[in-house]
């Protein structure tokens, strides 16, 4: 789904112009965000009105399935701008591109009562010959945890079991198990990243999914697309967990990284020098005005 956040009341000057000088030239910038009305929609939006306020040019945002998706429609040049997880940002290959930290997102190693209390756990051979560990397909918590087993070959044993949905996952995480083609998976726990943890966890599961901890040092020397570390250690606090409980400490150890706000250079070719500039400048001023308001 699209919509346009806002249109200047100049732009239809500034597009004719724009056209006559480069037929090649963009008439909107398309923005990809996240499902409609959820965090990285409405940051999009926000951003998108400020571009728009400072330049005249309009900016389509564009609800997708998050993070993987949005970095695959800027590899294919159907969006300009999107907003993901620095671990999914870091493996885009774009030409030419400014990564801006946004938000901060926790990552949450949920599991159930026959589950593993601990992600670190999954080094040991006897563990992850046992269990498993749920994800959503295509989802960045499915790379997250790609990364980390690629990461540290002490996990390289850790099988991933892809599910279509949070609901499927939640549920396969509550009863410890899941059955594919034939194959019965014992769940260890998931991985999940945001701000909280999603209603789609939640709402039927509550009472039976429980946050624990990641403790483990392996991930540390990571870096984002501007060098600075990829994951950093946090807590879950308790202001985070939805009202789940916790399996370990009161404020599980865990990592956190940045949401990025990324923008292609390569929509303004076509553009004269003073309009590119106009644009380029007014994209950094309404990400960088933005996300100071979210940052953690």
């Amino acid at each position: 789904m699209k919509k346009i956040v806002l249109i200047g009341a100049g732009f239809l000057a500034l597009a004719l112009s724009m056209c006559s000088a480069n037929a090649a030239s963009p008439s909107s910038l398309n923005f990809c965000a996240g499902l409609a009305g959820g965090f990285y929609d409405k940051l999009a939006s926000e951003i998108g009105r400020s571009i728009t306020q400072n330049s005249g040019m309009p900016v389509s945002v564009l609800e997708t399935g998050g993070s993987v998706m949005n970095a695959e429609k800027m590899q294919d040049k159907s969006c300009d701008i999107a907003i993901m997880q620095a671990d999914v940002a870091m493996n885009l290959g774009l030409r030419d591109a400014e990564f801006t930290d946004a938000h901060t997102e926790t990552v949450f190693w949920l599991h159930g009562a026959k589950g593993v209390d601990d992600f670190g756990k999954m080094e040991k051979d006897e563990i992850a010959k046992r269990y498993a560990v749920a994800t959503v397909r295509g989802s960045g918590a499915a790379v997250t945890v790609s990364n980390w087993v690629k990461t540290d070959k002490d996990y390289e044993g850790v099988r991933i079991v892809e599910l279509e949905d949070w609901a499927e996952v939640a549920k396969a995480v509550s009863q410890g198990y899941v059955v594919r083609s034939g194959e019965r998976f014992e769940i260890a726990g998931t991985l999940y990243i945001g701000r909280t943890v999603s209603s789609d966890i939640t709402e039927d599961f509550a009472k039976s999914i429980l946050i624990g901890e990641v403790d483990d040092d392996s991930f540390t020397a990571a870096k984002d697309a501007n060098a600075n570390p990829l994951y950093t250690h946090c807590s879950v606090v308790k202001g985070q967990r939805s009202g789940l409980n916790t399996s370990t400490t009161l404020d599980p150890d865990t990592y956190c990284l940045t949401a990025q706000i990324v923008f292609n250079n390569d929509a303004l070719v076509g553009l004269d020098k003073d309009s590119a500039k106009k644009i380029r400048k007014a994209v950094a001023k309404g990400v960088n005005s933005t996300v100071k308001l979210v940052r953690q």
